[in-house]
């Protein structure tokens, strides 16, 4: 088949249509979570004065807007979120775990983890699996705890519907670096 320069340039076209059509798609897909992610940032900022202050100086936030968790003896949870780094968002994050025990119900909270070392960051992005709980160096803010007296290279602000939930303890949860399909 003979390729004249018109059906080159045509194809081009169509060719360069698609990509922008394909890259157009994934942005609309990550506007809705961007958006969310924002927001739960925004919402942790406002409920908490120590949570407005640590991720001023943060070197990272990693924001999950909504992380559901269902349970009825065996449980799992889950949730998409973003990696927020001088107000930007710079990657995308998926969290989830299981339980095993004699709980039932249905629960949805944002959960918001703030990096104050370089070294936090550079371990959430190797690539494999960041654990959160059991061992992790990772510290929940308690709703009236100052954030000058906690300690840790990793904060963790867990909020509910009612604000900043006190007194809860972060489940063992696996966070990894969501592929493109992941994000919807």
């Amino acid at each position: 088949m003979r390729f004249t320069p018109t059906s080159r340039v045509l194809g081009l076209a169509t060719a360069t249509l698609m990509a922008g059509l394909a890259t157009a798609h994934a942005n609309d897909r990550n506007t809705s979570l961007d958006a969310k992610v924002h927001t739960a940032l925004k919402q942790c900022q406002t409920v908490s004065a120590s949570c407005a202050s640590t991720t001023q100086n943060a070197e990272a936030v990693l924001v999950f807007p909504s992380v559901v968790k269902a349970d009825l003896i065996v449980g799992g949870s889950g949730g998409q979120g973003a990696l927020v780094e001088n107000g930007k968002i710079t990657g995308y994050y998926n969290i989830g775990g299981a339980t095993a025990g004699l709980t039932a119900g249905i629960s949805d909270m944002s959960q918001v983890y703030v990096f104050r070392s370089q070294t936090a960051v550079a371990e959430l992005k190797k690539g494999s699996k960041w654990k959160v709980g059991s061992g992790a160096d990772v510290t929940v803010v308690n709703a009236d705890a100052n954030a000058r007296a906690v300690s840790g290279d990793v904060l963790a602000y867990i909020i509910d519907s009612e604000g900043l939930h006190a007194g809860v303890s972060v489940d063992v949860f696996n966070v990894w670096k969501a592929d493109k399909q992941d994000r919807s």
